[in-house]
């Protein structure tokens, strides 16, 4: 039809520089020579999209006045028969494919359009700001026609609309987390306060009990922060061999003062579970999450179960479209007799955000949490419920392979491989409470400790005491902050090894960070040991160099 259209044109002219003329033609079958061509002319024209034709021989057979604008090709080029070579070098010298080598880029897709493999619908960043969706079709005889749509408006709609829904969800989930908040510190400052009465009299038994449920409290916050720091961004998981029934028994305590006076929490634990492959901390937070939700949907009381099973591909519990890989799976399973869910309920129960508690009441955020755990540790997870009898969420896991079971670890040897030898750290921290907790701990195992509130305090102690062998610090110092400390030492000692603590964990360290090995990380609220394990560790690693001291 194209070389139809071309035979017919006496001349050819940019579409758009002459307007479409009213013409009335004879009743009749033959339309007057260019009729058809005049047509095609106005509805280019016309048109609000960029469109370009190419033939079978990949040259320009049609465009309209807003192909050049839409695309950064200069309109005194453009003529009939222009190979589609020149237009794709055109574009990327005006930079419109990014930083690219021209040649290179141009052959990538001449070889990709002659291949077939560029159809459909596509977005692209002009280097003016604008976003353009091209959508490219073949043609019958041949070649193909692209239209170039301008869609920056609508994506600047699009992002405005996401970020009054993030904010109208934030502001769902403020008052979850004060309210979360508030009911941990009630559990932290008064039974720390119970704690100190009871020392007072001496009745060291019962003030042991409040210390030990202050720090439970305690736990509990961090799994809250640790539940919102999970929705904001991805953290690396530390995946170790887990018994889920260990697990399970070490924190039924919790389980029960999580739950209301009126719900009975009850266990059915299978014998001789086998091991599976998880991060510990996140895997505390799902189950915990899991029996605050089920203690939620029972306001009148009720019964809590919390069940293991071992299951096996193409039974009842796992069918054979199961869509995880693996043929057994240890099967955790939380059970309430509460209120159950609708099925739109059920459909969206997994959504960052979404609860169907009073405000104030939940952050939203426990099962998208714990289907986050699950994803990462390679698992699936299955609801089921009804309404006015009850929900069970079931967690399937890969069972481990039985020779990684085992770990080979000595728990016994554990204080040794923590303890220092002598070795003199500078630990750095801007807050007072925090640093003198930290640096009196390590000193108790056995390190010399100099301690410092700011990275210039720091630099100077680094300067005057040449027998440092490692520098710890806080990577949110006010001023110049630890990770520049961090990288301003790496740059005079780069023999010097660095641990960074962060209330932020990450998957990687962040943009301009260090990259050598000696660098470690370690995530706010820290245990000691978990601490002592990094710097041991760290010394350990590095290069005999710094043996020799630094100049």
């Amino acid at each position: 039809m194209l070389s139809a259209v071309k035979s017919r044109l006496p001349s050819r002219r940019p579409p758009g520089s002459a307007a479409a003329t009213d013409v009335a033609y004879p009743a009749s079958d033959q339309e007057p020579p260019g009729a058809k061509a005049s047509r095609l002319q106005a509805v280019l024209a016309g048109m609000s999209d960029g469109v370009m034709m190419m033939d079978a021989d990949l040259r320009l057979v049609e465009w309209n006045s807003r192909f050049p604008e839409f695309t950064g090709i200069p309109a005194d080029m453009l003529r009939v028969g222009l190979p589609l070579e020149d237009i794709l070098r055109a574009q990327a010298l005006a930079g419109e494919f990014g930083e690219v080598e021209v040649e290179a880029e141009v052959a990538r897709r001449l070889s990709l359009l002659r291949a077939g493999g560029s159809t459909g619908a596509i977005e692209r960043k002009r280097p003016n700001g604008k976003v353009m969706e091209l959508r490219r079709n073949p043609l019958p005889g041949g070649g193909f026609v692209t239209l170039y749509t301008d869609i920056t408006a609508r994506r600047q709609a699009e992002d405005q609309l996401r970020q009054a829904q993030k904010m109208e969800a934030f502001g769902h989930l403020t008052g979850g987390v004060a309210h979360d908040f508030n009911n941990l510190l009630m559990i932290v400052l008064g039974n720390l306060d119970r704690a100190e009465r009871l020392l007072k009299d001496l009745d060291l038994d019962r003030a042991g009990q409040a210390i030990e449920r202050a720090r439970t409290g305690a736990r509990r916050a961090t799994t809250l922060t640790q539940r919102l720091l999970a929705f904001s961004r991805r953290q690396k998981p530390e995946l170790q061999p887990v018994d889920p029934n260990a697990l399970i028994t070490e924190m039924s305590d919790l389980f029960r003062q999580s739950s209301a006076s009126k719900v009975v929490v009850e266990f059915a634990l299978v014998d001789q579970p086998w091991m599976v492959m998880a991060d510990i901390n996140q895997f505390e937070i799902a189950l915990l999450n899991l029996v605050i939700n089920a203690r939620d949907a029972m306001p009148r009381g009720g019964a809590v179960t919390i069940e293991t099973a071992k299951v096996t591909r193409g039974t009842q519990s796992v069918p054979a479209s199961f869509p995880v890989p693996g043929n057994e799976f240890v099967q955790i399973t939380v059970r309430d007799t509460g209120t159950g869910m609708s099925r739109e309920v059920m459909a969206r129960a997994g959504e960052a955000f979404f609860t169907t508690k009073e405000a104030g009441k939940g952050t939203g955020l426990g099962l998208y949490q714990v289907r986050d755990f699950v994803k990462q540790a390679g698992g699936h997870v299955t609801i089921e419920s009804e309404l006015g009898v009850g929900t069970s969420v079931s967690i399937h896991l890969p069972r481990l392979p039985a020779q990684a079971e085992d770990p080979s670890a000595d728990p016994s040897a554990e204080g040794d491989q923590l303890a220092g030898r002598g070795e003199t750290i500078v630990v750095v921290e801007n807050e007072p409470d925090i640093l003198a907790y930290t640096a009196e701990e390590l000193e108790l195992l056995g390190y010399r400790v100099l301690r410092a509130q700011d990275a210039s305090s720091a630099l100077t102690i680094l300067e005057n005491t040449p027998e440092v062998k490692l520098l710890l610090t806080d990577r949110g110092l006010p001023g110049v902050t630890g990770q520049q400390l961090a990288t301003e030492t790496e740059r005079r000692w780069p023999d010097l090894p660095v641990v960074v603590m962060s209330g932020v964990p990450a998957d990687t360290p962040p943009r301009g960070s260090l990259t050598r090995p000696e660098i470690a990380y370690v995530t706010k609220p820290y245990t000691i040991p978990k601490l002592a394990g990094v710097i041991r560790a760290t010394l350990d690693a590095r290069p005999r160099a710094a043996d020799a001291g630094r100049s």
